[in-house]
């Protein structure tokens, strides 16, 4: 290969490492945040500009929460020992479930100093939190008569929802999506099983609240810019 020849591929390939997108840069979403490598979470998304961890206060919207549609048909066996929840049911278990997580994501930011904001405002982040497809395994409670105990694999499961805003402006700074399932046994055996009451529901939820409000603020002070 004569000298002219090698110069044009190194020319040809100059400008074709000009022209051609990066191939590890992030795309971004319609919001414009960017995906964030995170070993806590499944996806986070962040916007470039973002620095989150220069907030020292929050303020946390009620958390909404929605079942997985199969939920309440679940409970229902041809025996009709179990009865179906009732709409009071499902309105008690959707206040226990959204308090639960308000409170482990105010108690988490405040073990780490931050102030919880009682309305938005300047120098505050705004976290609008919200629970989707959450199935509950606490049918013990609704079996219609004798002393019966129900054992499952896990206690639920649950896909947690967070948007992250400028509260003073409401730029959306971040969002994060993660599922995760409450107190989930490995073992396939029969004792490996484990009772689920509404109160043990309660407690493994509980535990797995903690664990999300512990992961999102160590993804907030990681974002923070130096």
């Amino acid at each position: 290969m004569n000298l002219h020849a090698v110069l044009g591929l190194c020319i040809a390939g100059f400008f074709a490492a000009v022209v051609a997108p990066s191939q590890g840069a992030a795309p971004a979403t319609s919001d414009g945040l960017v995906s964030v490598r995170s070993w806590n979470l499944d996806e986070l998304y962040l916007s470039p500009n973002a620095d989150l961890g220069s907030y020292r206060k929050v303020v946390i919207d009620p958390v909404q929460v929605a079942f997985r549609k199969d939920w309440n048909r679940d409970f229902v066996d041809p025996h009709a020992s179990i009865r179906r929840l009732t709409q009071d049911d499902v309105r008690r278990i959707a206040e226990e479930t959204g308090s639960g997580l308000q409170g482990a994501l105010a108690d988490a930011f405040k073990a780490r100093g931050y102030e919880i904001a009682a309305a938005p405002g300047p120098g505050v982040l705004r976290l609008s939190p919200s629970l989707t497809d959450v199935y509950v395994n606490a049918a013990e409670d609704l079996y219609t008569g004798g002393t019966t105990k129900s054992f499952t694999k896990d206690a639920g499961e649950a896909t947690l929802l967070l948007d992250v805003r400028d509260a003073a402006t409401g730029t959306l700074l971040g969002h994060i999506v993660d599922r995760r399932t409450a107190r989930e046994t490995k073992g396939t055996q029969p004792s490996d099983l484990i009772r689920t009451p509404r109160v043990s529901s309660n407690f493994w939820f509980d535990d797995l609240f903690r664990k999300w409000a512990v992961a999102c603020v160590k993804e907030f002070e990681a974002a923070k810019k130096s």
